[in-house]
């Protein structure tokens, strides 16, 4: 199995972007999808992704260490939090991909279900809720009162 291409998709959610990782294998159907987010950042992760996708292309995405390694070291300079969102956005579809081949969700390959529930937060309902129920803000009158 090799990596055959490594692509982005930035999807607009109001006050930041989603930058998302797809990681396409020479299996047809097998790709891997991870999330490499950093807000304000957007360009500079996507840029980040594209540089270090040419290292990937031909490899077997089931080496993730040896493949985080490569992303990794392969610069004289240190890696910054804008590659270092991009390595984890690819390391999450290299483990996507790894899950899907064996047929088991990822947590299992990660040491298995650690909560039978999880909280979580939806910040955009919580945006629309708000804007909902906001109270409609009178025009001050001339003399400012």
């Amino acid at each position: 199995m090799k990596i055959t291409r490594v692509a982005t998709l930035v999807v607009n959610a109001r006050m930041r972007n989603w930058v998302f990782v797809k990681v396409e294998t020479d299996q047809a159907g097998l790709h891997g999808w991870g999330e490499a987010t950093l807000e304000w950042k957007t360009k500079s992760v996507v840029g980040a992704i594209e540089d270090v996708s040419r290292l990937l292309i031909g490899e077997d995405p089931r080496r993730i260490e040896h493949l985080y390694q490569v992303m990794y070291r392969q610069y004289f300079w240190k890696v910054g939090i804008e590659g270092m969102s991009a390595i984890s956005g690819i390391e999450q579809a290299l483990w996507d991909i790894k899950g899907k081949w064996l047929g088991v969700p990822v947590y299992e390959l990660l040491g298995g279900r650690v909560r039978d529930r999880v909280r979580v937060y939806d910040i955009s309902a919580a945006a629309r809720w708000r804007a909902c129920t906001r109270a409609p803000i009178r025009p001050s009158s001339p003399s400012g009162r």
